[in-house]
């Protein structure tokens, strides 16, 4: 009997072991294993679907790692060998963990129908702070297919340019559906595209010129995914013309670190602000990173920006390890470059002996 009851205690434990493995691959084989260092970057899945990540195409050989279901937690995807051994941005390609299944002998057909798809950077000399996030739109019946016939990487968002993602075509991608759910939508397509000059994912939004119907106003299109209605299609090169220029909505700031004693972090409202490609410490020894600042809509506009930003002292600050630093007032620009140099011996002798200063406006079509 006691044989028995031990045989029974073993049984109950390996079946406990047993379904700890299959939580974490669930029949796929792909790891789901949340991993908070060494990763290789962070999504967060608003979504109700466990999916499976690729870079670049769907294959067995560009397999990153799976997302669980997990809402709005962060989830560090693995680091495959081989797989991440260069800087640079890439696309990420998602598809449901039911449909790689399905298709694991077969996994090129996804590469039109993907989950999602969103625009990544790695850098193999720091970590990427920036956490993807999924749509929550995502995963219903009505179709929202991306036909990006430019030369321009695009990216969907929802009401407003600097909105929320939901979904990304690479330039020359055509018919990528995104499955989302019933709904009424603003959508906001914006171009993509990594600058080496800046070490930023530079993005730019379709704006009517002057003396055009809209004149100042960002072009979108809205529609409604309810009823009999099932599919729409977002086709780039209207969003595209002699109408239209293409322009940032926000000023740059470029902050270089002159301080002999400590790295620096920018922030916000004592929140740190992450660049475009994940940057978020900025070491000492002349060490520089360049920061985005996004102009806000203007007061009752669902389509039009401002085009300078005031930013108060102490709503920017910088901080070393010591005391938070307040950044002094200034009034930003749209289209415009800045720079900050800082000075110091130590995290508790922070100095700007120039202030900020207007280096130049951003023409995007140099940076390239």
């Amino acid at each position: 009997m006691r044989f028995l009851s031990i045989f029974k205690l073993f049984s109950v434990v390996l079946m406990i072991l047993v379904l700890i493995g299959c939580e974490e691959e669930e029949g796929s084989g792909v790891d789901f294993k949340n991993y908070s260092s060494d990763f290789s970057i962070k999504v967060q899945n608003n979504t109700k679907k466990r999916l499976v990540a690729f870079k670049i195409t769907p294959s067995a050989s560009n397999l990153i790692g799976g997302i669980p279901n997990t809402g709005s937690n962060e989830h560090g995807l693995p680091k495959p060998k081989g797989l991440f051994t260069s800087t640079g941005d890439f696309t990420v390609i998602l598809v449901t963990e039911d449909d790689y299944i399905k298709n694991k002998k077969n996994l090129s057909v996804l590469s039109d129908a993907p989950f999602a798809t969103f625009l990544a950077y790695y850098n193999t000399n720091s970590e990427n702070y920036v956490v993807y996030p999924i749509s929550a739109h995502l995963g219903g019946d009505r179709i929202i297919r991306i036909d990006n016939n430019t030369d321009l990487n695009m990216e969907l968002r929802l009401d407003g340019v600097h909105g929320p993602i939901l979904g990304y075509a690479h330039y020359g991608m055509r018919n990528v559906n995104l499955k989302v759910e019933a709904n009424d939508y603003m959508v906001f397509p914006v171009f993509r595209r990594y600058s080496e000059s800046m070490g930023e994912i530079i993005t730019v939004y379709p704006k009517y010129k002057e003396g055009q119907p809209g004149a100042g106003k960002a072009k979108l299109t809205s529609f409604s995914l309810r009823g009999n209605r099932t599919i729409e299609i977002i086709e780039g090169n209207k969003f595209l013309g002699d109408d239209i220029e293409l322009k940032t909505g926000s000023a740059y700031l470029t902050i270089i670190n002159n301080n002999v004693g400590t790295g620096l972090e920018f922030r916000r409202g004592g929140q740190p602000i992450v660049t475009s490609t994940g940057g978020r410490f900025i070491n000492r020894g002349g060490e520089s990173m360049t920061f985005q600042i996004n102009m806000p809509k203007i007061n009752g506009s669902s389509d039009q920006y401002e085009e300078e930003l005031p930013i108060a002292v102490g709503s920017f600050t910088l901080y070393g390890g010591g005391e938070s630093v307040n950044i002094p007032a200034y009034t930003y620009k749209s289209e415009t470059r800045y720079r900050l140099n800082v000075t110091g011996i130590n995290a508790y002798d922070i100095q700007f002996p120039t202030g900020i200063e207007e280096i130049g406006t951003i023409d995007w079509k140099t940076m390239f």
